[in-house]
């Protein structure tokens, strides 16, 4: 239903003044591909009009550790691995048999190399997450193979997509979930049409399957070779919140991100 809603009705978000001032911030920029970028379009498409020089998956070097981008939007059908294009993920990712979400095994490849190549340890992103977890990719334990070979070692790795704010460590590893800037997906079992006016919800058709915060959260995350100094951002859900709809998850749905010291040992 995402998709339809999206193709019936007009966007009325600036895209282009939001990116623009993303890209003109006076820090530089780096882009993580999600699910959602591939709604509507190809990944070449969409990193066209970032203005990246890369591809979905990369790394670079700065402050004395090796960041490297992953790209988690694969669907494994038949043994092939297909990228998410245009929203053909939609179709399957409901099926019994979970074809998605994958790391492709060409870039298993090169991100054994990369970590082999690098004196620095490594950080990861990630708009999926890599450990076990209800969303994470399928192939995490043929992942965690490759990053505990890691010479220089990896110290956490970073992802959003499930809208929360998580901490956790699997052999060795941090694994941060980073919370949702705007909004907590509810679903369609818990449609509110009570926050808004008339007139919002219906130039944002989709607001109404979700909880909204009332501020955009974000965080500054500080490293050093001890650790990683988190500071973060709090809010409120704007009307009835997921534990006043019933929602059975409610308890892990915060619109916060909280401050928090990662210790790495």
């Amino acid at each position: 239903e995402n998709i339809e809603i999206a193709l019936t009705h007009k966007t009325y978000a600036d895209k282009e003044k939001i990116h623009g001032m993303y890209m003109n911030f006076e820090k530089p920029a780096y882009h993580v591909i999600g699910n959602h970028d591939c709604d509507m379009c190809s990944k070449k498409q969409i990193l066209d009009y970032y203005g990246a020089k890369y591809e979905p998956y990369y790394s670079f070097d700065m402050g004395g550790f090796h960041f490297i981008v992953l790209d988690g939007n694969y669907m494994k059908v038949d043994g092939k691995y297909i990228s998410y294009d245009n929203g053909i993920y939609f179709n399957e990712s409901y099926r019994p048999d979970r074809v998605l979400p994958y790391i492709s095994d060409k870039q298993l490849e090169w991100l054994e190399n990369d970590l082999k190549m690098t004196k620095n340890p490594s950080v990861l992103f990630s708009h999926q997450r890599l450990c076990e977890g209800k969303a994470s990719v399928l192939n995490h334990e043929e992942l965690t193979k490759i990053l505990k070979g890691a010479p220089s070692g990896v110290m956490m790795s970073l992802n959003g997509h499930e809208h929360l704010d998580t901490l956790e460590k699997f052999n060795g590893i941090w694994y941060y979930n980073v919370n949702s800037m705007s909004i907590m997906w509810l679903g369609k079992n818990y449609t509110c049409h009570c926050r808004y006016t008339e007139d919002i919800d219906e130039k944002f058709p989709n607001i109404k399957f979700t909880a909204p915060y009332t501020e955009s959260l974000f965080a500054i995350i500080t490293m050093d070779e001890n650790g990683a100094a988190v500071k973060g951002t709090n809010g409120e859900f704007a009307g009835p919140s997921p534990k006043e709809l019933g929602h059975p998850e409610a308890d892990k749905m915060t619109p916060c991100i909280r401050d928090r010291y990662i210790e790495f040992n």
